[in-house]
């Protein structure tokens, strides 16, 4: 990103990299982040999850709200899941599945629903 461009002049996913190289460079304590892979390309999502990395080594705490399983499992150490705003379970990611995740919200184990 052009350090001299004009914030107007930037796409929705700049901005939101901008946001987030501001959380970095402030020393956060903590992020919050909202589906923030929803409008990047695969090479800002491997960016992303490169200063997310850096994040947690420094000590930040990372909120990551996000519906896509796959980078659940590759970010986080511990899940909260909420189902209809109500809060159902909080434990660490190791040992968990997909299948056991899915269960926990309320849904039918994958298994359960394709016959394999």
């Amino acid at each position: 990103i052009d350090p001299r461009a004009r914030v107007g002049t930037l796409s929705v996913s700049q901005m939101q990299m901008i946001e987030i190289a501001k959380a970095f460079s402030y020393n956060a304590k903590i992020v919050i982040m909202d589906e923030p892979t929803s409008s990047l390309t695969e090479k800002e999502v491997n960016h992303l999850f490169t200063i997310i990395r850096k994040l947690k080594e420094r000590g930040c705490g990372i909120v990551y709200i996000s519906h896509k399983m796959e980078e659940i499992f590759q970010l986080c150490d511990e899940i909260t899941i909420l189902r209809d705003g109500q809060w159902i379970a909080t434990q660490p990611l190791e040992g968990l599945d997909l299948d056991k995740m899915i269960a926990m919200r309320g849904g039918r184990a994958l298994s359960k629903r394709f016959a394999v």
